[in-house]
C-alpha cells in the first residue's frame, strides 16, 4: 500500500545521467575547450561537486549501486551481466511509497531481470539487449574492437551504411520527458532521465562534432600505466597500433557528444522553467562513470584512474542551496538516495552505504567523513579491487597486486606511485585497514562466480 506522506511544495527531483562523461570534459570544471554553456549555467545557478565518484567503473554496477545505495559487494551486482535483484529497495520505489510520482524517460541499462528499478513510470527506452558473458579469467571490454576505437568514428552523416548510433534514442528520451512536464506532471515527482551519450563507439551528430574540427587534442600516448592495468590494455587490445588521427577524430566525436548531451539538459531546464516549476524543482546532472580517452593509454572505463571512475555532480536548486557554488568534499551517487530521502522528509529503516549530501548543500559544518569507496569486479574475472579516496589521497588495490597511492594534491595526472615512499609510510598503513573493512575478498569471488553459474543458462537459452 502506497503511503502519501509528502505535500504538494514539496519539492521536485529531476535526475539527468549521461553514460560515460568525465567531468574533465565540461566547460564548468575547468575546460576551455569544452563547449557545454548549459551545464556551465547549471553549475552559476546551483552547486557543483569537484570530486564526486561513481561506485563501480562500470555501467551497470554503477546504476545499481545509486538506485540502491548500496555497494556491489551488498547488492551483488558486479559486471553489465548482473539483474538488479527484485527484491531490493530503490530510491524511486521508496519516494513512491513517500507520495512521489517517480517517472523514467531513457537508458538505466538495465539488462534484464526487473528492468523497471522501481520507477512507476516509463515514458521511452532501454530496448532489451543480450546478456554480456565475462569468460574465466577474462577481462571486462565491450564490442566494435573495442567500441568503434578505428572504425566507426567522426560524424553520423559522414559515416554512411544508415548509421543513426545512439542520438536518436537521447532526443527522443528528452522530447518525451519534456512532454510529460508540460502535460501531465503533477507534483511532487520524480523524473530521471537517461542518455546514451557520451559513450562510445565516438560518433557524434554532425552539427556537434563540427564545433570540434579544429581542435588538435593531445593523445596521452607516453602517459605511465600502472601494471596493475596492463592486463586490461592487453584486452582491450589497445596495445594495437591505431593511426593517431583516428584518435584524435574519437576525441573530437566524444566531445561532440558531450555538447550534444549539454544541449539536452538545456531543453529540459528551459521546460521547467516554461512551465513554471524549475523554482520548486531539484535540477540535477550527473554520469554513471567517466572515459579515460586515451589517457594512461586506456580507452573507456573499468579501472580506477580519476577519468574513469570520477563523475560530473550538478545540483541546481538556487533558491534554497545558492548559485556558483563548488564544494571540494569527496562524495559519491551512494549519496543520492539518502539526499533524496532527506529532501522528501521520509524517514525510513533501510540500512544505506552513502551519506546524505543535504548538510554539505545547506553550507553547515558537518563531520562526514572526507572519502569514498569504489568496487571492482577487478581487472581480470576472479581479482576484484577496491579504490579508497580519502583527502586527496586515492588507494587503489586489486587482490593479488600491490598497492598503489596517490597524492592528488601533488599529483593530479596520477603518474607517481608513492606507495613505496617512507613519507607515505603511516598513512597506507592506515588506508590499507580502511579499505579492507567489509571486505571478503572470497566470499566477493564466491558470488561473482555463483552469479555467473546461473546467468549462463539465461544466455543459453537468449541465444
Amino acid at each position: 500500500m502506497i503511503m502519501k506522506k509528502t505535500k504538494e511544495h514539496n519539492p521536485n527531483i529531476v535526475m539527468i545521467m549521461s553514460d560515460q562523461h568525465t567531468p574533465n570534459v565540461a566547460g564548468c570544471y575547468g575546460n576551455r575547450e569544452a563547449k557545454t554553456p548549459n551545464m556551465d549555467a547549471l553549475a552559476q545557478n546551483g552547486v557543483l561537486f569537484e570530486n564526486a565518484y561513481c561506485n563501480g567503473p562500470v555501467c551497470v554496477p554503477s546504476r545499481c549501486s545509486m538506485l540502491t545505495g548500496l555497494f556491489s559487494h551488498k547488492n551483488n551486482v558486479w559486471c553489465n551481466a548482473d539483474p538488479l535483484l527484485p527484491h531490493l529497495a530503490t530510491w524511486p520505489l521508496v519516494l513512491r511509497e513517500a507520495g512521489y510520482e517517480t517517472v523514467i524517460s531513457g537508458r538505466m541499462h538495465l539488462v534484464w531481470g526487473d528492468r523497471m528499478g522501481g520507477f512507476g513510470r516509463r515514458l521511452y527506452g532501454d530496448p532489451a539487449v543480450r546478456i554480456p558473458r565475462i569468460g574465466p579469467k577474462k577481462t571486462m571490454q565491450g564490442g566494435f574492437a573495442p567500441q568503434g576505437l578505428d572504425s566507426r568514428l567522426g560524424a553520423i552523416e559522414d559515416i554512411g551504411e544508415n548509421y543513426r548510433g545512439t542520438v536518436p534514442h537521447d532526443e527522443e528520451a528528452n522530447a518525451r520527458a519534456i512532454q510529460w512536464l508540460k502535460k501531465e506532471a503533477r507534483a511532487p515527482f520524480a523524473l530521471y532521465i537517461g542518455y546514451y551519450q557520451p559513450h562510445a563507439p565516438f560518433v557524434a551528430a554532425k552539427k556537434y562534432f563540427d564545433l570540434y574540427k579544429s581542435m588538435n587534442p593531445a593523445l596521452g600516448l607516453k602517459d605511465p600505466l600502472e601494471n596493475i592495468y596492463l592486463p586490461l590494455w592487453k584486452g582491450l587490445t589497445l596495445d594495437r597500433k591505431i593511426e593517431a588521427q583516428k584518435l584524435k577524430t574519437a576525441i573530437r566525436a566524444y566531445y561532440g557528444m558531450v555538447s550534444h548531451v549539454d544541449y539536452l539538459v538545456g531543453e529540459v531546464r528551459n521546460a521547467l522553467e516554461k512551465t513554471g516549476r524549475l523554482d520548486n524543482t531539484i535540477l540535477i546532472y550527473t554520469s554513471d562513470h567517466g572515459e579515460m580517452l586515451g589517457r594512461h593509454r586506456l580507452w573507456h572505463k573499468m579501472c580506477f584512474y580519476e577519468d574513469s571512475v570520477r563523475v560530473p555532480l550538478i545540483i541546481s536548486f538556487p533558491e534554497k542551496w545558492g548559485r556558483g557554488r563548488r564544494i571540494a568534499d569527496n562524495v559519491s551517487l551512494l549519496d543520492l538516495f539518502p539526499t533524496f530521502l532527506d529532501v522528501a522528509d521520509y524517514k525510513n529503516h533501510i540500512k544505506l552505504d552513502g551519506r546524505s549530501l543535504r548538510p554539505l548543500l545547506d553550507g553547515k559544518k558537518t563531520r562526514r567523513e572526507n572519502k569514498v569507496i569504489a568496487e571492482s569486479i577487478g581487472v581480470k574475472r576472479g581479482f576484484p579491487g577496491r579504490m579508497l579516496k580519502q583527502g586527496n589521497l586515492k588507494l587503489i588495490l586489486y587482490l593479488g597486486q600491490k598497492p598503489v597511492l596517490f597524492d592528488l594534491a601533488k599529483d593530479p595526472q596520477e603518474t607517481v606511485n608513492v606507495a613505496r615512499a617512507r613519507k607515505y609510510a603511516g598513512v597506507l598503513k592506515r588506508m590499507l585497514k580502511e579499505i579492507a573493512r567489509g571486505w571478503d575478498v572470497e566470499t566477493v569471488n564466491r558470488n561473482i562466480e555463483n552469479n555467473f553459474e546461473h546467468i549462463a543458462h539465461h544466455v543459453n537459452v537468449a541465444r
